[in-house]
């Protein structure tokens, strides 16, 4: 998926019986918006990823994966986004993740684009060291055509009764046309934990990539990580450090 602050609307455009729930995922979202076609606009996008990555971990094992990502704006400035992800693990195709994004996003004049809305994600699956497990976030955003930044707020992080802050910077450089020069630095810190907690005061993450348009396919090469600490694929530790390759088309 491309990032949040490269849509051309106003806000955040997102990500055997698993596929059934994918399908559901999706089938879901469209009913609960019920758009006036005549104010309103769908969006979607089919990624595909070498490794699907989310805050510097991974979330397919370092599998490749597949995500279908549906979106739906009205014009007061509503919007709700949905995507699935499945992966191509060892013992076959399977949802790794899945969310819903709703909020509401503000044009200013000079551009700025303000954000305010609320998150869920689930992950299931053999990556990141999260698998079971989800979060709910509250988010506050602002964007402008080369710079986006993010605060983000959760009270059940991975596990109950885990709250945190989690920052994000991201920008882009267009040094060429149909090139793009991408770049992405978070940081979150629990506020609050209980005693058994355990879950590491500080992280961060990072990523750095170049993008090319081709036609309608947008193709991407990126390195990324973050830290402290490894990740895990089961039992298995491995570097945080990935280079992925990845396309997606929208439509």
């Amino acid at each position: 998926m491309r990032p949040w602050w490269e849509r051309q609307c106003v806000r955040q455009r997102r990500g055997g019986a698993s596929i059934r729930a994918a399908v559901a995922t999706a089938l879901l979202l469209a009913t609960a918006c019920a758009p006036d076609r005549a104010g309103a606009q769908w969006s979607g996008e089919v990624s595909a990823t070498s490794d699907e990555r989310w805050r510097g971990r991974s979330l397919s094992a370092g599998r490749p994966a597949a995500t279908l990502s549906l979106g739906y704006d009205d014009r007061s400035g509503l919007y709700v986004d949905g995507a699935a992800t499945v992966a191509a693990l060892r013992s076959g195709p399977d949802l790794v993740a899945f969310g819903v994004d709703a909020g509401y996003a503000r044009r200013l004049k000079g551009g700025l684009v303000l954000d305010l809305g609320l998150t869920r994600r689930e992950f299931r699956g053999a990556g990141s060291g999260a698998s079971g497990a989800g979060y709910t976030e509250l988010y506050l955003g602002a964007s402008a055509r080369s710079l986006a930044a993010r605060l983000l707020y959760s009270p059940d992080y991975l596990q109950r009764d885990v709250h945190t802050l989690y920052g994000t910077l991201d920008g882009v450089v267009r040094p060429l046309q149909g090139w793009r020069l991408l770049g992405h630095a978070g940081l979150m810190t629990v506020l609050r934990q209980r005693p058994w907690g355990g879950m590491t005061g500080t992280q961060f993450d990072y990523s750095l990539g170049v993008a090319r348009q081709i036609g309608k396919v947008d193709a991407r090469l990126a390195w990324s990580g973050g830290g402290p600490g490894k990740d895990f694929y089961g039992d298995r530790v491995r570097s945080r450090q990935a280079i992925t390759l990845s396309a997606s088309i929208g439509f």
